[in-house]
């Protein structure tokens, strides 16, 4: 990039200028005078010849942190959206049909099943429960076939069950996911959520949704009050409790400052746990 030309005059040195009002104003002065010797060059490579330099200031503090300010963020991978590593499948699943409310006010009364793994894909099976509440006990309710590696997910047709929706970034389960969405104006992250933080003392500064929209993970300025680093999961049950409430249900992670490789994970209806990444 050119930098622009510079328009401030040029500054005349004090000495260059007091030479000049001396010759112009001194009585008698003849142009046709011989010139006053110059002094010679210093040799090439001596002390003299060198620019001098002013030895640079010390930044000061309030400076010092503005630079810290500035620096790039720290890299880091995206956050694994797992809940469950012991059967990813299921909670993959799980997390889907909460999302997009497929079973509605039924939700309560249907079980995920746990995975098997048939033909390259996992098949996740979801049924009524055994009380019968909400039809046949140990009914099929769908039959999923999620592939993980690719992050896709269709239904076994021969169910003849409803058509998947899309997930809440409306995604197609079948298709690519969409870009995580960044909420950094939290004026606009219409949800609970926020006022649940500010009461726990934490101040959230920016909202992302991974998993597809199902999973978001709030970024705050740091840990304070009752939520505090290397607390024990029984310490972090009641401040969990509140931010499950008030995420209607919705599993969740925290990062703090700066620090994208320490999460707290959030696992609704109530448990929380600092994990490393």
């Amino acid at each position: 990039m050119r930098r622009a030309p510079d328009a401030r005059p040029r500054r005349t040195s004090p000495s260059a200028s007091l030479l000049l009002s001396f010759a112009l104003l001194a009585p008698g002065c003849d142009r046709k005078d011989e010139p006053l010797p110059s002094a010679a060059p210093p040799p090439p490579g001596s002390a003299a010849s060198a620019p001098t330099e002013r030895p640079p200031r010390p930044m000061s503090s309030a400076s010092a942190a503005a630079a810290a300010s500035a620096a790039p963020p720290v890299p880091s991978p995206p956050p694994d959206v797992r809940i469950d590593p012991t059967d990813p499948a299921r909670e993959y699943v799980a997390r889907y049909v909460r999302a997009t409310h497929r079973y509605g006010d039924k939700a309560a009364c249907v079980v995920v099943a746990p995975s098997t793994f048939v033909d390259g894909k996992s098949l996740v099976e979801t049924r009524n429960d055994a009380s019968g509440a909400c039809g046949k006990a140990d009914d099929v309710r769908d039959r999923f076939r999620v592939t993980l590696a690719t992050d896709r997910m269709s239904l076994d047709d021969s169910l003849h069950q409803p058509k998947l929706q899309p997930w809440p970034d409306g995604s197609d389960p079948d298709g690519p996911p969409k870009a995580v969405a960044d909420v950094q104006d939290l004026r606009k992250w219409k949800s609970k959520l926020g006022e649940a933080f500010r009461h726990l003392q934490l101040a959230p500064l920016r909202v992302q949704l991974y998993g597809r929209g199902s999973y978001p993970v709030i970024s705050i300025a740091g840990w304070h009050g009752p939520v505090l680093r290397g607390m024990s999961p029984a310490e972090l049950e009641a401040p969990a409790k509140a931010l499950c409430e008030a995420s209607d249900g919705d599993s969740m992670g925290v990062f703090a400052g700066v620090d994208r490789w320490t999460i707290l994970r959030i696992t609704c209806p109530g448990s929380a746990r600092f994990e490393s990444l």
